[in-house]
């Protein structure tokens, strides 16, 4: 019998045990009803493994610690972990629902958000400002969706609002909390499309830094998901409250879900 839902992280050496282990700690303290939910941590990567006194904390915390060799191909480039780690868990983890997690994350209340209802597949927040993204034909960034959307198969436009500077864009969603139905298979898709676009050698106008996460996207667009967005209070950017739309700028801590901090603590 599957479980309801499961909890996907990656942690290799170095800071990213710290922040794990912070939001690994978190989910169990602050998550009310889904506090035990499973926690699978993946290392995608030959190399050293992480410390025994981090498996040791893991082991404390009931997170299942896997290093797996996943990531061979593209193994210079971490952020492939995301999309591997995450189709190897679509293939491996008997749950309904996974939902994917930074490290640089911490949480503060129950996510209830994540239980999707029958009528919906994934669940995500739009990138915070247009970064990579293109606001259309007129962008000096078009001609990257544009060969996204046709090495991929898009052939519905979606268009999503930026939380910081309310520019309406090519759908661009942050892939640090993606919360997807197993059964819709949109990890594997994901994995695939990202194997398929680094083998063309296509990368952004920045670099190959946002790969991973343009592609989630345009995956997203060419399976024509009914993408919900989670509420602005779920990976809240700390870092960024002054730069967010005035509506979206969060008043009390006791109304965050959970956070995004990206090297605050660091």
């Amino acid at each position: 019998m599957s479980i309801p839902i499961a909890f996907i992280i990656c942690t290799e050496p170095g800071r990213l045990e710290a922040q794990s282990l912070m939001l690994a700690e978190s989910i169990r303290k602050f998550c009310g009803e889904l506090k035990d939910t499973p926690i699978y941590s993946f290392h995608p990567r030959v190399g050293e493994p992480i410390s025994k006194q981090t498996q040791k904390a893991f082991e404390a915390l009931q997170v299942n610690h896997q290093q797996v060799p996943i990531n061979q191909e593209f193994h210079e480039y971490y952020l492939a972990n995301k999309p591997l780690a995450c189709a190897y868990a679509e293939q491996n983890i008997d749950a309904e629902i996974l939902v994917f997690l930074d490290s640089d994350k911490c949480f503060f209340s129950t996510p209830k958000e994540f239980l999707l209802p029958v009528n919906c597949n994934v669940r995500l927040r739009p990138e915070y400002g247009q970064g990579i993204g293109s606001t259309g034909f007129r962008d000096s960034q078009e001609w990257y969706w544009q060969k996204l959307y046709e090495v991929l198969g898009v052939k519905r436009e979606v268009f999503v609002e930026t939380p910081i500077g309310k520019k309406r864009i090519r759908a661009y969603w942050n892939s640090g909390l993606v919360v997807v139905r197993r059964s819709a298979g949109i990890f594997t898709a994901w994995k695939e499309n990202f194997e398929k676009v680094m083998r063309l050698d296509i990368t952004p106008p920045q670099g190959i830094y946002f790969v991973e996460q343009s592609v989630l996207s345009v995956t997203l667009c060419a399976l024509e998901e009914n993408v919900e967005h989670l509420p602005a209070n779920y990976s809240y950017p700390l870092p960024l409250h002054n730069r967010l739309s005035t509506e979206l700028q969060i008043k009390h801590w006791n109304d965050i879900i959970s956070i995004h901090y990206f090297n605050l603590f660091f």
